[in-house]
């Protein structure tokens, strides 16, 4: 057999590891691991642990030295200061990611290039087009190991609040980026109770738990259709009266866009410092206000994700206050969790460059 046949073979048993025996994309069998997984891997906080795994070497010391402390390569992902950027290498190929990360949203501005003994280092296009601020948050470029293959997967949760996951994935042969695809998972997800936090003495603490619980689906279920919390649905299509309508059109309830600021979250004597504040804060990003009848009466409930902030957590907390109002006192705290409990979809999609 010549040399030549000897490296078509070799290129393309290379294209066949990236692509799978039958041609299939990495995403393609990505999904059919997925769909074969038990509905209990889905309840995990890194379900894909299994197949996408962040065991790559690190980059050679001293090509990241000198990469890190390039001028240009600096100026392209915008550092501001003197420390070293993060320097990443692809397994098996001359490619290494450079990033730099920024703000409170801990956004990745990064350049890929290719750096050989040598030769001058080449600064390669992306495979992938960035929009705006995907790579901020929760989503991000990394080289990892995609079911024993090394490749570059973007992507993440699409908010923190969600229990989603939408990935592109890009493996590198034959001097190019190969087999982009992009592979998104939905998961099913349960509203579970966790902690609760009375005044001493409440009459409502028990009463109030399932009424939060109808506070909390309905919050939910609003910020998935985009709209106004029903309130009819969470008292039985009890309507309250003129007084409190009046008390609670005084303040900022969220329908118009604009909610309480820095709403409470009173824990009645519990020892704070023990507590994780990403679960018992309320965030800013979207609380509401509204009535709720709890045993015979009109209160007022607060509603919304916890977290710091803009930032969100998987917890969701319901604050019940007598008097509605200006003068709305607390007497009650319930916090539940939006938990995954199995996979709902996948999808698949094989993307043309620049996708």
């Amino acid at each position: 057999m010549n040399k030549q046949c000897l490296a078509g073979l070799v290129l393309a048993g290379l294209a066949a590891m990236a692509a799978g025996d039958d041609g299939a994309s990495l995403c393609t069998r990505l999904a059919d691991q997925a769909r074969q997984a038990p509905a209990a891997a889905w309840a995990q906080d890194d379900p894909l642990a299994a197949w996408i795994r962040a065991d790559l070497p690190e980059a050679p010391a001293r090509a990241a030295s000198a990469l890190s402390q390039t001028p240009r390569w600096r100026e392209a992902v915008g550092a501001m200061h003197d420390r070293p950027l993060e320097v990443r290498k692809l397994d098996g190929a001359p490619i290494y990611m450079l990033s730099e990360y920024g703000g409170t949203a801990s956004c990745q501005t990064l350049v890929l290039l290719r750096a050989e003994p040598g030769r001058p280092v080449v600064e390669l296009t992306m495979p992938f087009k960035l929009e705006g601020e995907m790579l901020c948050v929760t989503q991000s470029a990394r080289f990892l190991r995609v079911l024993g293959q090394p490749a570059l997967v973007m992507g993440g949760a699409p908010t923190m609040a969600s229990a989603d996951m939408d990935y592109r994935i890009a493996t590198w042969h034959d001097g190019a980026w190969q087999g982009r695809c992009r592979v998104q998972w939905r998961r099913q997800t349960a509203i579970v109770p966790g902690l609760r936090f009375c005044a001493p003495g409440s009459s409502v603490c028990e009463a109030g738990q399932a009424v939060a619980a109808r506070v909390v689906q309905a919050y939910e279920a609003s910020r998935d259709a985009s709209r106004p919390i029903d309130d009819g649905a969470v008292n039985g299509r009890r309507r309250p009266d003129a007084a409190v309508l009046r008390a609670m059109a005084e303040l900022p309830d969220g329908r118009s866009g604009q909610g309480p600021f820095n709403p409470q979250f009173p824990l009645f004597g519990a020892d704070e410092r023990k507590l994780d504040p990403m679960q018992t804060v309320f965030s800013n990003a979207d609380p509401r206000l509204l009535p709720v009848w709890v045993g015979g009466r009109w209160m007022q409930a607060t509603v919304g994700r916890a977290g710091v902030g803009w930032r969100e957590s998987d917890a969701v907390l319901v604050t019940l206050a007598e008097r509605p109002g200006k003068a709305a006192q607390e007497v009650a705290s319930y916090q539940f969790r939006v938990r995954p409990t199995s996979l709902r979809e996948v999808w698949v999609e094989d993307l043309e460059p620049g996708k």
